[in-house]
């Protein structure tokens, strides 16, 4: 039976002793009285050689004892760290969404929630930059002081909208920390993110319920004492005016009064209907047909002022209420159209992801940075004459359908609203 035991450098000191015994022994030396040696002269310096040789092998054989010590104590420690650090990534990969990018903004590594989150896999997210998640609700000048702010070393702090790759939106709290290299310069990005949609969400009904039920008060004093009043008047000018000759200024006079009314007539309806919409209708359409019926009513409506409108796309059955849908797409329509006054419209129907998509384009100024967060709020408009019911009344009627809505920044310029509604099953 044998076994093994670590010796230390006091431990290695009989075994010293016993070896130098035996070199002198083996010498011709003889133990003398009182722990004397008596050695020969003859065998002096081939001793004394030995002694040498032992000692230094000795010594060398300590030294290396001791550094194995020292690196599997470094080894040991690496190990450890190493450990520590596994844990701190796997504790921060369950909590919260993280990526890491190079100094160009490249994506290197995502964690699972971010694929998850995205609906990307890693393959197609490596290798990429973030532009595959913008969802354009952020202006160019945010983007711009975002990249500043990390480009100098500083941590970015901020909540960001992004756009999954089935099209759908989703809120991040996010912080973006810089990794400097010795000169200062960033050579990486951690990016750490929080899902707050929910919270979002949740924000926007607080404001729209508190804007109904501000609605809901006015409204039924609207019906009584504004609605009925309005028609009866209506009516009484239209007899005026048959009154007058065709080409007398009075007629002028009255047909400018009675389009006043029309107008403040439809301002009314659009408060009624969007505190008292109608349930939707829902069943197979043709998108496609529906497109074109909106562009001509948008055209007519226009007339010779108004902007080319060009439709593209091949038919597509989608899942919706006919009559909702064709609303919906007149009032982005006309929307696009007064935004869009020295550039063409265009809207598009695809398949994408899924679903059915209908974009109209345009060739405006663009979202405002201070209320595009706000479009869909009921009375939140950025035109002097508009009454801010338009966006909220259309984003009611497509949630109606089951759908959903989003505007963005169109490239080049302009803004890009895009409904996406179901696809009809195959028959």
């Amino acid at each position: 039976m044998t076994y093994e035991r670590r010796a230390g450098p006091r431990a290695m000191e009989p075994l010293a002793v016993g070896l130098s015994a035996a070199l002198l022994l083996a010498a011709g030396a003889v133990w003398g009285g009182g722990g004397t040696i008596a050695l020969s002269t003859a065998g002096w310096r081939p001793i004394l050689v030995m002694l040498s040789t032992a000692a230094a092998a000795g010594a060398l054989a300590w030294k290396r004892c001791r550094a194995a010590h020292d690196a599997a104590q470094v080894t040991r420690a690496m190990a450890e760290s190493l450990a520590r650090l596994d844990e701190m990534r796997y504790a921060l990969d369950q909590a919260a969404i993280v990526a890491i990018t190079d100094q160009r903004g490249v994506i290197t590594y995502v964690n699972d929630q971010f694929c998850a989150i995205s609906r990307f896999s890693r393959e197609e997210l490596l290798g990429q930059d973030h532009r595959i998640v913008n969802s354009g609700h952020h202006s160019k000048e945010f983007i711009r002081n975002l990249w500043r702010t990390i480009a100098n070393g500083r941590v970015w702090r901020g909540e960001l909208r992004n756009r999954a790759k089935d099209g759908s939106f989703y809120w991040v709290d996010t912080t973006i920390v810089p990794f400097v290299d010795g000169s200062g310069k960033p050579r990486q990005y951690l990016s750490i993110r929080s899902d707050i949609t929910a919270r979002k969400e949740a924000e926007a009904q607080i404001r729209e319920q508190a804007a109904l039920l501000q609605l809901g008060q006015l409204t039924a004093m609207v019906a009584h004492e504004v609605r009925n009043p309005l028609t009866g008047l209506r009516a009484s000018l239209e007899i005026l005016n048959g009154r007058f000759p065709s080409a007398s200024m009075e007629r002028d006079v009255v047909r400018t009064m009675i389009r006043r009314i029309d107008g403040l007539n439809a301002k009314v309806n659009d408060l009624l209907q969007y505190a008292k919409p109608t349930a939707a209708l829902v069943r197979p359409v043709d998108a496609l047909a529906l497109a074109r019926d909106a562009a001509a009513s948008a055209a007519a409506a226009m007339g010779q002022r108004g902007p080319a409108i060009a439709v593209h796309g091949g038919p597509v059955r989608a899942v919706g209420d006919p009559d909702a849908l064709r609303a919906t797409l007149l009032n982005l329509a006309l929307n696009a159209c007064q935004a869009s006054a020295d550039g063409g419209v265009e809207i598009e129907v695809m398949v994408e992801d899924g679903s059915c998509h209908m974009a109209v384009r345009d060739r405006g100024p663009g979202l405002p940075q201070s209320v595009r967060e706000r479009l869909f709020e009921p009375f939140v408009t950025t035109r002097a004459e508009g009454t801010g019911l338009g966006l909220a009344i259309v984003k009611r009627l497509v949630e109606q359908q089951g759908g959903r809505i989003a505007l963005t920044d169109r490239p080049g310029g302009g803004t890009v609203a895009t409904v996406s509604l179901p696809l009809a099953a195959v028959s």
